[in-house]
């Protein structure tokens, strides 16, 4: 499943080399019935027609020297250098996606916050930050909010709730309390957890019914292990919720990561369009992450395939339309 495919390459060698890694094309029929093959990387449609914009809604960057990171686990060692802007910036524009949204991580500090901004303000095409403030310390939280907004590619805050050793994190007082700040302030949270996580989340909506939340790396069943007790059920209870969407990203990594297929994702995608519909989910690459188990354009063309034969406007969307809607994306 590693195999890179390069800009240059010839269309008839390209699906060769995808057909022969794994990863088939699934032809995907527009709304007057026409199929377009291997959409949209042999036949891209029109501006006017894919709404002119389509959207990574969460990718990271990083520097382990910059933000003093410790070196990942063996396992992880792909993943222990610097990913940057122009890095990125070379997968995305063979696939004719314009706009990511950039999501924090490690460290979770003012600092690193300020870091990301950096990075974001010096890549036209990254459209959002996602960035962290201390849900602990709900005193704070406006006030981090107002220097936040500062930053004209604020659209969101996230904290890295599944590292938490405590499952009922998500639930402590404090936290609720800096998620009505969040609300009030209409500034959406990025959910990445577990799936015994899920019946939280579901309490969350419960008690800030304002906040508006999406699921990272929908919601993280176990894949490789066929899914997750309880997942399905939690994530149809989360989806009743109109202010909650989910990001069709991450699978490959839940997934087995040296034998995975694209229908090895397929019910997990099915059951995230069932039950949150086709306006509440979006398409999310979780670069460089995602290279534990595949490449870009792995991820790109195995979503494509799960996905099956949709709509020309229902692609809009998981592509485009609701990132931007979600996050109030500036183009």
């Amino acid at each position: 499943m590693r195999q890179e495919i390069k800009p240059n390459t010839d269309r008839r060698k390209f699906l060769k080399e995808i057909v022969g890694c794994g990863v088939g094309l699934t032809a995907m029929v527009g709304e007057s019935g026409s199929k377009i093959a291997g959409f949209p990387l042999v036949e891209p449609l029109e501006k006017d027609q894919r709404e002119s914009v389509v959207v990574d809604s969460h990718q990271h960057f990083w520097d382990p020297v910059a933000l003093k990171l410790s070196p990942p686990p063996q396992n992880a060692a792909v993943l222990g250098r610097a990913f940057l802007p122009a890095e990125l910036h070379q997968e995305i524009v063979k696939l004719g996606i314009t706009s990511t949204v950039l999501v924090q991580g490690y460290p979770q500090t003012d600092e690193a916050n300020q870091w990301l901004f950096r990075q974001a303000n010096a890549a036209e095409y990254v459209r959002g930050v996602v960035a962290w403030v201390d849900l602990q310390a709900p005193a704070t939280v406006a006030r981090t909010l107002e220097h936040l907004r500062k930053e004209p590619k604020f659209v969101g805050i996230r904290h890295i709730v599944q590292d938490e050793p405590e499952v009922n994190w998500i639930v402590r007082d404090p936290v609720l309390e800096s998620f009505k700040e969040l609300a009030h302030h209409r500034v959406p949270f990025d959910v990445v957890v577990k799936p015994d996580h899920l019946k939280n989340v579901l309490k969350v909506l419960d008690k800030v019914p304002d906040l508006s939340i999406v699921l990272d790396h929908i919601g993280k069943p176990n894949i490789a292990r066929g899914g997750s007790s309880g997942w399905a059920e939690g994530m149809t209870a989360i989806a009743r919720h109109p202010q909650a969407y989910c990001k069709l990203s991450g699978m490959v990594t839940e997934a087995d990561w040296h034998e995975w297929k694209p229908s090895d994702l397929t019910p997990f995608v099915k059951h995230a369009t069932d039950v949150f519909g086709w306006d509440r989910v979006m398409f999310g690459s979780d670069w460089p992450v995602c290279l534990l188990a595949a490449t870009y354009q792995q991820v790109w063309l195995a979503i494509q395939e799960c996905l099956g034969e949709i709509s020309r406007e229902r692609w809009n969307r998981v592509f485009g339309i609701n990132a931007v809607r979600f996050y109030g994306l500036k183009l």
